[in-house]
């Protein structure tokens, strides 16, 4: 995945409330989204939890790993 860049850029707009304008975030938005339905198709994990670390993946996993075995059990 490429990185993504933003920059701000400070300027004062009259017509938005306290001098404020919209910052384009709509196309940052729906990344998050993207990868964490990438995890999933890749392992078979939900990640619904950011930031999606190394850490937070593989205990997942383990979790997913581990439910998976109980069921078998039974």
């Amino acid at each position: 995945m490429p990185e993504v860049l933003i920059t701000l850029i400070e300027t004062v707009d009259e017509a938005g409330p306290f001098g404020a304008k919209g910052l384009g975030e709509a196309g940052t938005i729906p990344i998050s989204a993207a990868v964490a339905n990438a995890v999933k198709d890749a392992t078979g994990v939900r990640m619904t939890e950011l930031p999606m670390t190394p850490e937070r993946v593989y205990r997942a996993l383990r979790a997913a790993q581990k439910r998976r075995a109980s069921h078998l059990r039974l």
